[in-house]
This record gives structure tokens, sequence and C-alpha cells, in this order.
């Protein structure tokens, strides 16, 4: 089977990752077999109204060390590329145009990162955008821009999976942290069939307030305003069944 086949055939594998550490280490395996040394993830969320950003990567540690200390992000055009295109992007030193930027190149082939693809998306109904870039020490001519040309779409599918991956286990993570009771499920379970709190408090046997109370405890446990909202985060996050 050919390297790439086999790293497609093996893409689902990623979904049944626990952690991100087994996602990483299953990226790392498949870039591996198609030849390549390095991968990065990249994903960006905002927290309080406040942009961030975190990276999974196995990148030189020396490397990302020096590339955050001075704050390059700004200036990577593989990273403002994949800020503004979902299509994916061939790169080498040719990208690297300006002074600075070809700098920034320079700087990272030193540590073996020369070439590679980047692909970015965002998931339906997800809020955070990601970048995956993959990596190898390679020179930069026509041959090298015809053999990653071929890897593009197996390196997009594997952002699409590491995507869904990730996204997967902090869900889990979010649905473990809230901490519903029994009696909350029920509740929820009977707002998103569209009981109201009148009648779920018949089928209960408990009191329309009690449904209320709880009711009004789930919403503030899963940060919405409001009853909907509350079913439709608790769907998302597996906290019920559809």
């Amino acid at each position: 089977m050919h390297p790439q086949e086999h790293v497609i055939h093996a893409l689902p594998d990623l979904l049944s990752a626990a952690t991100i550490e087994q996602v990483k280490q299953h990226c790392q395996q498949l870039v591996s077999n198609i030849g390549l040394d390095f991968f990065l993830i990249g994903i960006e969320s905002m927290n309080g109204g406040v942009p961030s950003s975190r990276v999974e990567t196995n990148y030189p540690a020396a490397w990302m060390e020096r590339y955050a200390r001075l704050e390059w992000i700004g200036s990577d055009p593989v990273v403002h590329h994949c800020r503004q295109s979902s299509v994916p992007l061939i790169w080498h030193r040719g990208r690297f145009e300006d002074e600075f930027s070809q700098h920034l190149f320079e700087e990272a082939s030193a540590y073996g990162v020369s070439a590679g693809v980047a692909a970015s998306l965002r998931g339906v109904g997800r809020s955070q955008p990601m970048m995956m870039s993959v990596a190898c020490d390679a020179r930069a001519d026509a041959r090298t821009e015809q053999w990653l040309q071929t890897l593009t779409p197996t390196v997009h599918l594997l952002c699409s999976y590491a995507y869904e991956a990730i996204c997967r286990i902090e869900d889990a993570g979010q649905a473990a942290e809230v901490g519903l009771t029994p009696r909350e499920r029920e509740c929820l379970r009977w707002a998103a069939a569209g009981k109201t709190s009148w009648e779920t408090s018949r089928i209960l046997r408990c009191s329309e307030s009690t449904v209320n109370f709880h009711i009004r405890n789930i919403i503030n446990k899963l940060q919405v305003s409001n009853r909907r909202q509350a079913v439709a985060r608790a769907l998302a996050q597996g906290l019920i069944s559809a």
C-alpha cells in the first residue's frame, strides 16, 4: 500500500484518541509515514473577550521557545495565510519574501524546519479556528514542490481529523466538569423533549418551582442564558442524548 493510502486508512484512529497527547502521538506517526518530520497544530480562541492561542507540536523545543520569545507569529507568512484562507499552502523559502520573514526562515531552517504544507479550517458549529503545518528539512526546488503538492490532500485530511479529535476530547472534558445531578439531567431531558416546567413537574411528581430551581442550576453550570441554550449545549457536550 502507498504510504499516503496507509495514512488515509489510519486517520479514523485519531478519533479514538482519549487525550491530546494521544492525538500528538498519532500525528507524529502519520507525518512520519509520509516522509515528514514535524507537525504543528495551532488553535485560536477567545477567553473573556481576549484572543489567545495554544500550540501542540513536536517542533524542536528550542525553536518554539525562540519563536514565542521574539513574537514572530505576527510576521509569519504561513500563519498569516492560514488566518486569511482555508486553501492549503505549500511553503518553503520562496514564501518568505521580505527581509524580516527571510530572517525567520533562516532561523527555522537551522532547526530543520524549511519546507512543508499548512492547512486551516473552522469546524461546523465550532468557534475555534485551527491551523496545521507539517514540515521537514528539504531544499526549495521543483522536485520538492511537486512532492509537497502530492501530499497536500492528505495533510488537509489529517488537519480535519486532528481538529475533530481535539474538539471531542475538549467537549468530553467540559461535560465531565459540569457534573449535573441525576435530577438535573431528568429535567434537562424533558426540556429537550419540549416539556414545560409544569409538565415536567407532573411527570417527575414534584412542584413546578422545584423544576425551575433545577433548570436555573443547569443554566448556571452550563454558562448559558436560557433553557433553550442549555438544551443545545447539553446535546453538543453529550450530557443528554437527542
